[in-house]
């Protein structure tokens, strides 16, 4: 019979719950991925990563292609597109800056900008209904760990055994 020490205790429940912690992200990123293949084959709708272009807008008003796919972490080509079907959606226009006239910027059309309040006003309550059982303190420390496994995700090696 082994008996274990407390600390190999602890170490055998972290290491547990790390994997536990691997799999609800397998988890929630496979729904995600899901969402977004619902999302495809909806014609016509705009898709998740749209909204994230349409959200940034409202929150920042007009921006560059540039400033869009970094703050959505998109490669602009990726980003070009999206913005002229949702231009061609009637949800933003594409102009000239007026501070700077070498730059095509994009803001939200009012269809755009009723959009956003609509998407917004159907996933708060369904988000914070998800998060409700969580203090601020357990919000944080999920935040933290998401941050340091995003962080993680981008510094692996592709070409790695």
């Amino acid at each position: 019979m082994s008996t274990q020490t407390p600390a190999q205790a602890a170490g055998d429940r972290r290491e547990e719950a790390s994997r536990e912690l691997g799999r609800a992200l397998q988890g929630a990123l496979a729904a995600a991925r899901r969402l977004r293949g619902r999302e495809t084959q909806r014609g016509g709708e705009v898709a998740h990563a749209q909204y994230a272009l349409l959200f940034e807008l409202a929150e920042r008003g007009e921006l560059a292609a540039g400033e869009l796919a970094a703050a959505a972490e998109l490669a602009p080509a990726t980003v070009t597109g999206m913005l002229d079907h949702l231009a061609e959606a009637g949800l933003l226009v594409r102009a000239r800056s007026e501070r700077d006239r070498r730059l095509v910027v994009s803001r939200l059309t009012d269809a755009g900008r009723a959009r956003v309040a609509a998407r917004r006003a159907r996933l708060e309550p369904l988000w914070n209904a998800a998060l409700a059982d969580f203090d601020a303190r357990e919000l944080a420390a999920a935040t933290a760990v998401l941050d340091r496994l995003r962080t993680f995700f981008e510094t692996l090696d592709d070409t790695a055994p």
